[in-house]
């Protein structure tokens, strides 16, 4: 059997992980705002680029799970402390890092 490698981006506790295909937004509720996570200690903001939203990304939830859809000129996700990345054209589960603290799984907190 061979193992494949699903590309992803990291930006501190969030991963954006390219995806075949985009899921059926047909129920998702978008997220105007851009915001995929705020810092629970500092307030910063992981987020979807201003300039981005405009030219078409799309931030949405479906279920629990977020999605970001990228258009053909990609997108940009900001954060005051990692910096900036770049993501380009297609379709992403964002994803919070999680941890086991040696009891539980739990989301790792910024």
């Amino acid at each position: 059997m061979t193992e494949t490698t699903r590309p992803f981006w990291r930006q501190g506790d969030i991963y954006f992980v390219q995806l075949d295909c985009a899921p059926d937004f047909e129920d998702a509720k978008p997220i105007k705002t851009g915001v995929i996570a705020r810092g629970e200690m500092t307030g910063h903001m992981h987020r979807v680029s201003n300039s981005s939203l405009v030219d078409g990304a799309m931030l949405t939830l479906l279920g629990a799970s977020m999605y970001l859809q990228s258009p053909e000129v990609g997108t940009t996700i900001v954060h005051e402390e990692h910096g900036t990345i770049q993501l380009p054209a297609g379709a992403y589960a964002v994803v919070n890092q999680r941890e086991f603290d040696g009891l539980r799984w739990r989301t790792v907190l910024d």
